[in-house]
């Protein structure tokens, strides 16, 4: 892929340190990068104010917290007009942790993390409840191979 004209290798390498850990600290960035402990308090303002950095986040591993069931959902409207209304009832349900509006048969793709069986059942139940929403189609997770957040930065060359 080439380069992106917002960011430089420097930008490139901050980005890559701090998805593996987010609670990395400055002093340890420039230690690893070789470059001044402001470089990198001014690198990572900017890639904040253009909108690159979102946030800093963590990974929870949703297993150990008792959501042992995950599974992704396709969502089929009746009508391109309840999207809205769909949409903001399904932002209400906890259990959806990731949503995109998507092409192809179904209008929304939803991953939904439960505690067991049942809760997964109530969970879809509730989703089938919603006005505008036609039909749905599950697909239960039997393991997450692949969590990965930096292996698409590797592909920015400069």
């Amino acid at each position: 892929m080439s380069k992106s004209n917002l960011i430089d290798k420097l930008d490139l390498e901050i980005l890559k340190l701090l998805s593996r850990n987010s609670k990395i600290s400055f002093s340890e960035i420039s230690n690893i990068l070789k470059v001044s402990n402001t470089t990198i308090h001014v690198r990572i303002k900017r890639l904040q104010k253009l909108g690159i950095i979102k946030n800093f986040t963590i990974t929870i591993d949703y297993d150990k917290l008792g959501f042992n069931y995950t599974c992704y959902m396709g969502v089929y409207l009746d009508k391109a007009s309840k999207y809205d209304q769909a949409l903001k009832e399904l932002l209400k349900i906890d259990n959806i942790t990731g949503m995109d509006f998507t092409t192809g048969k179904s209008s929304l793709f939803c991953k939904i993390r439960a505690i067991d069986s049942n809760d997964a059942r109530q969970i879809i139940s509730k989703i089938h409840k919603i006005e505008g929403i036609n039909r749905t189609e599950t697909f239960f997770s039997l393991e997450q191979l692949l969590n990965q957040k930096e292996s698409l930065l590797s592909t920015i060359i400069f």
